[in-house]
């Protein structure tokens, strides 16, 4: 790929590390300590002096910098939504409002409005009744011109009508009979013709509340699909995690998860929020921001083009918080070409506040006590990192990467406390160096970055979203032909002390920004619960697993199918049948036994001893027998 498409810090990588002269090589590889290596890397003049505006202003990629709005685009957009409803086009009509909303500036609070209530009109049209309340208070609360407020509060009891939630109706039509007290532009006669309507629903609605014994209104529709429920209890210590299973330690495999009873599959052991979580720049305005759940109706972040939100909840969480800060420096992030690890390094600071790490940093190398709780940073920063076994280059491409967040922090606010109001301007990207009254906060949350760079390298995991074609017309039933897209990447505190099986206990998938860790097998009391990172028996060669883990996470796997060297599917023949050894005394050893044997007691190669293979035949004539039926009530359900 060209510079202009691969992101600027590469260069900025290779400028700086063929500038290091063997003195300086040799005192950064010295340094014992995170804080240490920023410190000394952020003092060197080639790093003070590094000019990033000619890179920055080639890339191509990863949105327009410094960050605004576009209000000729915005009202562009708006017309064109304009001119499909004319057209009756309301799906279409629906995005384009949607769109216009993005790019329209924070200061235009009337215009934003009325792009709000048209796309409530679009969205009433749609029958998506609830989007409709929703947009209708976001436009009032933004100062909606008075006298068009009668076609909103109108159109709001309509809809609340239609929802069967009566009292609100009533409230709504009364505000409609005020506000065409306002509706100074609206014909007399069409004026006169909705007061009497409204009153007419008023006096209906009314009586029959009375009618009805005065019932209460049905609670407002929750779209947002549940997250699934813990099998039995939570674990005490582990609270995301179910009390089937606990985390023990030794010193070979470190912390791993084992179970406390005998575990069925289908449980559901762990179901947790990620601590820190970062939405691919690929699907930053189609997906929530926050929650990385789809969004077909969008919330646009007021001060910027570049993210969106699936609720005035997700928006209001990431502008308190993250977003606030990042704001005017995502696209910063985006056209470097750094990593989604490495941006979630950096949110793993911006999401909480200055104070709160000042706070905890002389806490943080103690040993952990209490309760492990996902949103506390201290036990994010236990998470193995294998610092020791690090490389001088390591080091010095991550504290490379380091200089580069710790100055963004800068930019943004975050060392001042609170995000700063206006964009960042290109020409302060013309050095690296940060101010001299920051030095405190370079050594403490350059240490921190650099730290969280090395602990996702192991603790990572990528996001994915099942995406599934609309069914053909005619058809009923969805065939599995879907696709897993990855989303997004996020850090699980407790799921990160699962060990890795190339044979697993457990799979993973997500509901919206939460994953969902569920058995897939019987584990018996005291067996270590164990998930996948990646390579699995049946597919991959146990020689690439083990060169593949080795490299991306610096072990060497000694399970089960890596010891035995269990064959892949495809190598499998249907000529055997496979049986457990039965002994009595431990051992693993498969049987293979021809499909046409006549013998039930059939002698393991391994211990010499008898296994009873009827048991095992009567099992997998069962299986043989049920089958058909299991199937078939599946495709049932994908149908229904």
């Amino acid at each position: 790929m060209s510079q202009e498409n691969d992101g600027f810090f590469k260069k900025f990588h290779e400028t700086i590390t063929n500038s290091l002269d063997d003195v300086t090589e040799n005192n950064f590889a010295n340094l014992e300590s995170n804080t240490k290596r920023v410190s000394y890397l952020c003092s060197l003049p080639i790093v003070k002096n590094y000019d990033l505006t000619d890179d920055l202003q080639k890339c191509q990629t990863g949105g327009d910098f410094p960050v605004k709005k576009d209000l000729e685009k915005a009202r562009h957009l708006k017309d064109q939504a304009n001119k499909a409803v004319q057209n009756g086009d309301w799906a279409k009509a629906m995005q384009l409002y949607s769109q216009s909303m993005i790019y329209m500036p924070e200061k235009e609070t009337e215009e934003l409005s009325i792009v709000l209530a048209n796309r409530s009109a679009a969205l009433n049209h749609l029958e998506q009744y609830e989007e409709t309340l929703a947009d209708i208070k976001r436009c009032l609360a933004l100062g909606y011109p008075r006298h068009l407020r009668y076609k909103v509060y109108e159109r709001k009891a309509r809809c609340l009508l239609i929802l069967k939630r009566n009292r609100e109706a009533i409230t709504a039509f009364q505000d409609t009979l005020s506000a065409l007290d306002e509706a100074t532009q609206l014909d007399k006669e069409k004026r006169q013709k909705m007061r009497t309507d409204s009153k007419l629903m008023l006096e209906i609605l009314n009586k029959g509340l009375v009618l009805a014994g005065n019932p209460k209104d049905p609670e407002p529709l929750k779209k947002i699909p549940p997250t699934p429920k813990l099998s039995g209890k939570h674990n005490p210590q582990y609270s995301a995690a179910s009390e089937a299973i606990q985390i023990d330690y030794d010193g070979v495999r470190g912390r791993y998860a084992t179970a406390t009873r005998d575990i069925d599959p289908g449980d559901i052991l762990l179901v947790e929020r990620p601590h820190s979580g970062v939405l691919l720049a690929e699907f930053s305005t189609t997906h929530c921001q926050n929650c990385f759940l789809k969004c077909p109706i969008p919330i646009s972040c007021p001060k910027c083009p570049n993210v969106v939100f699936c609720s005035d909840k997700c928006s209001n969480y990431a502008q308190k918080s993250y977003h606030g800060y990042e704001c005017h420096i995502l696209p910063l992030i985006w056209k470097s070409g750094c990593s989604i690890t490495c941006h979630i390094a950096l949110r793993m600071i911006t999401q909480n506040t200055k104070e709160y790490f000042t706070r905890i940093s002389q806490e943080l190398d103690n040993k952990l006590s209490g309760p492990y709780k996902t949103g506390d940073y201290k036990n994010i920063y236990h998470l193995v990192s294998h610092e020791e076994k690090r490389t001088k280059q390591d080091f010095l491409h991550r504290t490379q990467m380091t200089v580069f967040l710790v100055k963004l922090l800068e930019l943004c606010g975050y060392f001042e406390g609170q995000p700063r109001k206006e964009s960042v301007d290109i020409v302060e990207l013309k050095s690296m160096a940060v101010n001299e009254k920051y030095k405190e906060d370079v050594e403490l949350f350059g240490g921190l970055i650099l730290k969280n760079l090395q602990i996702l390298k192991f603790n990572a995991h990528e996001v994915f979203e099942l995406q599934c074609p609309k069914p053909k017309v005619g058809k009923n039933i969805i065939k599995h032909d879907g696709k897993s897209v990855f989303l997004a990447g996020a850090v699980f505190p407790t799921l990160a002390l699962f060990n890795h099986s190339c044979d697993p206990g457990v799979v993973r998938y997500f509901c919206g920004a939460k994953i969902v860790v569920r058995a897939v097998k019987s584990i018996k009391k005291g067996e270590e619960v164990s998930e996948n990172y990646g390579p699995i028996f049946t597919t991959v060669p146990k020689e690439k697993r083990q060169v593949d883990l080795k490299d991306q996470y610096w072990f060497d796997c000694k399970c089960v199918p890596c010891e035995q060297n269990w064959p892949l599917y495809e190598e499998m023949t249907e000529n055997y049948m496979r049986f457990k050894c039965d002994s009595d005394r431990p051992c693993h050893n498969v049987v293979a036994v021809p499909y046409d044997t006549k013998e039930f007691m059939v002698q393991c190669g391994l211990c010499g001893q008898y296994t009873n293979i009827l048991k095992g035949l009567k099992a997998l004539q069962h299986a043989s027998h049920e089958f058909p039926t299991a199937f078939l009530f599946s495709e049932q359900l994908l149908g229904s």
